[in-house]
């Protein structure tokens, strides 16, 4: 094998681990921060799922679901150009819905999760170093993402999961201040 050839098979090789390792620490950030905030919440007493403050937050349950709904929209939907792994869910806690818990126990939410997690560490495991730059492309996705490359949108995903983590440590606090008055 030609010198260049090893050389560039190397460079990619570790583009790939890069990508990989890096996506997989961001993943297990925001599992340890979540079921840290679910905790927290469950320490504090609130473990009522349609707990929603007067202000207009999202409820407890919805903020859990919808944390699983962005892995199964970011993959299946924007990278993939797919379906959703469970669309039912997915129909009740997307962005745009009204906020409120729709009933759907905890264990259920958990395994959406989960199972959406794993679907995109899959995706990233199997994925070429190529994969991760293809483009959004208009009509294919809302405009928000439409320009952005794969690694792009899979660094999105985590700022918006992250963001929903500081809601559910909003909740906490506003069910902490609400029973202590």
């Amino acid at each position: 094998m030609p010198i260049l050839k090893r050389q560039y098979d190397r460079t990619l090789s570790v583009v790939r681990l890069i990508d990989t390792n890096d996506i997989h620490l961001a993943s297990k950030s925001v599992r340890k921060w979540r079921e840290m905030e679910i905790r927290l919440l469950t320490d504090a007493g609130c473990t009522d799922l349609a707990f929603r403050p007067p202000n207009g937050m999202s409820s407890f349950g919805w903020v859990l679901a919808h944390q699983a709904a962005i892995y199964d929209y970011t993959v299946n939907m924007l990278i993939e150009q797919g379906q959703p792994m469970n669309p039912e869910l997915f129909k009740l806690y997307q962005p745009g819905t009204s906020g409120d818990w729709m009933g759907t126990p905890l264990s259920e939410i958990q395994q959406y999760f989960d199972i959406t997690e794993k679907n995109l560490l899959e995706w990233v495991k199997t994925a070429q170093p190529a994969d991760f730059e293809q483009i959004i492309e208009e009509g294919t996705a809302p405009s928000f993402f439409v320009g952005m490359t794969c690694r792009e949108v899979l660094a999105n995903a985590f700022t918006h999961l992250n963001y929903h983590t500081g809601h559910l440590t909003a909740l906490r606090k506003y069910w902490e201040k609400s029973k202590s008055v």
